[in-house]
């Protein structure tokens, strides 16, 4: 079980049920600490604009998360497609551009994604052939700093969706509060 400290949350124990789960995650132990794409900084920093105090994309390392907020999200017994469907009715309200954290941003030769919240769908369904591995084939983050929404699915089954600072605006949009980048 989580256990909470204030203003924290703490992982849900790692039950990688499931056959394609644990022949995944029997070697990824650690995998968030492979971080050699150049767009890691960014993505770091959009989420702990959105999430203060969260400094990477892993639910240990991510502030504003209450525990009784995390509702089951089964990936085991459905369909990939329903899978996929469901999580993304739960993106329906996301606006503008995305920061995307999956099992395949950890690789090398991949980082976190970015994708105009509009292309959500098609990047979802299209992952698969793209980019070689399913979209919801372990933890997935999605970072929305226009509308201050963070999504994270665990891979033990677990979904919560909070709102953070919307910390950009989109063109003639008067709310939301603008930021720039973070220095070199």
């Amino acid at each position: 079980m989580r256990e909470q400290l204030p203003g924290r949350v703490l992982a849900l124990p790692r039950d990688h049920g499931g056959p394609r789960r644990k022949a995944f995650s029997a070697g990824c132990e650690g995998v968030t600490a492979v971080k050699n794409h150049a767009n890691w900084e960014f993505a770091e920093w959009v989420l702990g604009a959105v999430l203060p105090g969260s400094t990477a994309f892993d639910p240990d390392k991510m502030e504003g998360i209450p525990l009784g907020d995390w509702i089951p999200f089964d990936l085991e017994e459905r369909d990939d497609d329903l899978i996929e469907d469901d999580f993304l009715s739960y993106c329906e309200d996301l606006e503008g551009p995305l920061v995307v954290v999956n099992s395949t941003s950890f690789d090398d030769d991949q980082g976190p994604y970015f994708v105009e919240a509009s292309r959500l769908i098609d990047f979802v369904k299209t992952f698969d052939t793209r980019v070689r591995h399913y979209f919801m084939w372990a933890d997935v983050v999605v970072v929305s700093p226009v509308t201050g929404i963070v999504i994270v699915v665990q891979a033990d089954g677990y979904l919560v969706k909070v709102r953070g600072k919307a910390v950009m605006s989109m063109p003639g949009d008067s709310g939301g509060e603008e930021r720039r980048s973070p220095s070199p």
